[in-house]
């Protein structure tokens, strides 16, 4: 089915979540909790949620909507027996996932508004920094469902890979408050890079290591498209 149908549907699942998250977090331990990194604490929560919402919309796109294209409703081979080569549906949907990440990050980027924690016009490229974030988990996606077996493989990558970034990303408390081994560890992953970037256009407080969080989330998104185009036509022997 296509998005336009589903996009109702689409729009409940991948909003319900970060806003069970702003509730039971920004709101409830935010009532306990006054400030952090220099914003109260629902700020800094909402902020981070923009990210995370946009890296789960990726995910959703470029694992279990990817393997049902893949491998049940064989999309890749109907559209690989036209013009177009199983490396270019690689790319087209890495794209595409970072355009989902795009439409439901800046949704919850809305709520965020109408929230009034928004204090910058450089908001406005926020919905940039999404595009190249869901762009790059799409890419890391795709290269996991291409090496799962079966669907239900699916579920380790989201459990023990995606879920873990959630959590410890810079979204619901600052990395410089944790142990150093797990302050090294978040660093590494893109989430974290996205939250801080998000956070700066915020509050207008956009530096010169922002550039770098940004060069970095390109390089390691350019890095990672390598990948699935590589192995694809060995996984999806047609």
């Amino acid at each position: 089915m296509s998005f336009k149908k589903l996009i109702k549907v689409s729009i409940f699942f991948n909003l319900f979540d970060p806003i069970l998250y702003l509730v039971a977090m920004g709101l409830g331990i935010g009532h306990f909790v006054s400030h952090v990194g220099g914003m109260p604490y629902l700020n800094f929560v909402s902020l981070g949620l923009i990210a995370a919402t946009g890296m789960n919309a990726s995910n959703a796109e470029s694992t279990t909507n990817a393997y049902i294209q893949m491998h049940l409703d064989k999309t890749y081979y109907e559209m690989s027996t036209g013009p177009i080569s199983l490396e270019e549906i690689i790319v087209g949907q890495a794209l595409w996932a970072g355009v989902r990440s795009t439409i439901f990050g800046t949704l919850f980027l809305l709520v965020t508004l109408f929230m009034g924690i928004l204090q910058s016009w450089l908001v406005i490229f926020i919905p940039i920094i999404l595009f190249i974030t869901g762009t790059l988990f799409g890419f890391l996606g795709l290269t996991f469902t291409l090496l799962a077996p079966t669907r239900d493989y699916l579920n380790y990558f989201s459990m023990l890979i995606i879920q873990p970034m959630y959590m410890f990303s810079n979204t619901f408390f600052p990395l410089s408050s944790v142990s150093p081994w797990l302050r090294n560890i978040g660093w590494f992953s893109p989430l974290t890079h996205a939250v801080d970037l998000i956070r700066q256009m915020a509050v207008g407080n956009v530096t010169l290591p922002s550039l770098g969080d940004v060069s970095w989330l390109i390089i390691v998104a350019i890095v990672l498209s390598f990948i699935p185009q590589r192995i694809v036509r060995a996984k999806l022997n047609y």
